[in-house]
């Protein structure tokens, strides 16, 4: 099992004393770990850092339905359910009156013996036991694992493709904030998937983290381009960067991985450039 030392200090100690203290006194809390950047060396914990809590208990509704358990810990200014950021589990995320940050992840305890494979790669940046015993043994965490393959490539590049024809179609309708949360948001998201196979072999972490440090300088410097006013001229001025700046990069992933660009790019730019012709 590997585990780092945690050096949180302050108010953080002390709730975290209290969140074992609390966990002794749950007949169905069984380990609970303390993850996330306040028991990272890499990134560790700053004056913005939440406190990460993984509870492995044997009925997580108890605590994501239901929410007369936080006032043990403190009291709570905003809480709500959403989805953990790796793994598919679920999470009650606090805002305590102190101003302190937490997300407690409810698993079921099974999950401790079988941690999907995002999982292993947060525990691998470090882990601190507060409470229980727990066994596991973390790996190193790395760049992408997986093998490009031509598939995975098509299946990027056709759903980017496909959707950037789609919300220019939108935003000719009129649904100007449709077309903008598609480029935005769902083209971006496509983007930064290529972007982190083209960095394999880097620590890319999940989701949009730490984007600045592996994306590349040229990346960084053209993504200001690729996000839109809410006005529909400019909405079609990012659609049309957001396109040049994925199609640079999928040419640059081909070359790379020895794979083929299936997509006839100047027929969909065509299409794109008759769509958003009125507002250019």
């Amino acid at each position: 099992m590997r585990q780092y030392a945690c050096a949180v200090e302050g108010r953080v100690a002390v709730f975290l004393d209290e969140v074992a203290a609390w966990a002794a006194r749950q007949a169905d809390v069984s380990v609970i770990l303390l993850v996330g950047s306040q028991a990272r060396v890499d990134s560790p914990a700053d004056e913005f850092s939440d406190v990460d809590l993984v509870l492995f208990v044997e009925n997580p509704p108890r605590y994501l339905q239901k929410t007369g358990w936080l006032r043990e810990l403190g009291e709570p200014l905003l809480t709500f359910v959403e989805p953990t950021a790796v793994g598919g589990f679920e999470e009650r995320r606090v805002l305590f009156d102190n101003d302190l940050d937490v997300d407690f992840a409810f698993l079921p305890p099974s999950v401790a013996t079988a941690p999907p494979a995002e999982a292993i790669s947060v525990l691998g940046r470090g882990f601190r036991v507060l409470y229980g015993e727990f066994a596991f043994d973390a790996v190193e965490t790395g760049g992408v694992a997986s093998v490009l393959t031509q598939a995975m490539l098509d299946q990027l590049s056709h759903d980017f493709w496909y959707h950037v024809l789609w919300a220019a179609k939108k935003l000719r309708r009129g649904e100007l904030l449709l077309a903008k949360q598609v480029c935005d948001g769902y083209l971006l998201a496509q983007l930064v998937e290529l972007a982190r196979w083209r960095a394999q072999g880097r620590d890319t972490w999940h989701g949009y983290r730490f984007f600045e440090r592996w994306a590349g300088k040229e990346l960084i410097a053209a993504l200001p381009a690729t996000f839109a006013r809410y006005e529909v001229n400019d909405i079609a001025r990012a659609l049309r960067a957001t396109a040049d700046v994925f199609g640079d990069l999928e040419e640059e992933v081909a070359r790379r991985f020895d794979l083929a660009v299936t997509v006839d790019r100047r027929e969909i730019l065509r299409r794109l450039d008759a769509l958003v012709a009125p507002y250019s």
